[in-house]
């Protein structure tokens, strides 16, 4: 039977500078605006997306998220609070009843909006252009810093939602949790072995984290 789900949760990025950054000072959480499935509803919160997928799964993540990207255990995941979203749709009734609440309370503000994601939507593509995508197929799995702040924007577009810094929040990342280190090519070894040298330690060698480096251009080959 083809498994649809696996052990390792990936975090993938667009470039290899970030992917760096990632393996040094852990999962950057970007400061994201997340549409709910009405018109004109959503919430901003920093978060670490990480994807459930098998890599035999995984091409077409890369045309849309980049084709760099960490392997952490699922296990290690779970320790930190990483945890599955929510898919609802237009016909959630909860989802209709939080965007009519005004005054919602902190389990709804901090637990369960965080993690809520819609089926289906529109999503910019690597062209720059919005494509319809069914997210559900993505089977997402999300970091949200217990000190985060939760925007929730409802009855606003999301052209009118405000600009705001992005909060420095990081996800710690254990070197002995690392599964995967995927690159785009075998030519970006040279870039890389140097920060895995830097980033070693007693726990985990440099010769372990060497072995963990796949090419995005090998999965596509030969999975």
């Amino acid at each position: 039977m083809t498994r649809i789900s696996s052990t390792t949760l990936f975090n993938f990025t667009d470039s290899l500078d970030y992917l760096i950054n990632n393996l040094r000072d852990g999962f950057y959480c970007s400061n994201t605006y997340e549409k709910l499935p009405l018109r004109n509803n959503g919430y901003r919160v920093p978060m670490a997306c990480f994807c459930d997928i098998p890599l035999s799964l995984i091409k077409e993540h890369f045309d849309w998220y980049g084709r760099y990207g960490i392997g952490i255990k699922r296990t290690y995941a779970r320790e930190l609070g990483v945890k599955p979203v929510w898919y609802v749709t237009s016909e959630s009734n909860l989802v209709r009843s939080l965007i009519k609440n005004k005054d919602l309370n902190e389990y709804e503000r901090k637990h369960l909006i965080p993690y809520l994601k819609q089926f289906l939507g529109n999503q910019e593509y690597k062209d720059g252009k919005e494509k319809r995508k069914k997210f559900y197929d993505e089977r997402e799995w999300r970091y949200v810093p217990d000190n985060s702040l939760v925007e929730p924007f409802f009855g606003t577009s999301r052209k009118s939602v405000p600009e705001r810094n992005n909060e420095q929040h990081r996800m710690k990342l254990e070197l002995s949790a690392i599964e995967y280190i995927i690159i785009e090519n075998e030519k970006e070894f040279d870039k890389i072995m140097p920060i895995l040298k830097e980033i070693s330690n007693e726990k985990v060698s440099y010769e372990l984290l060497l072995s963990k480096i796949m090419t995005s251009k090998q999965i596509e080959r030969d999975f």
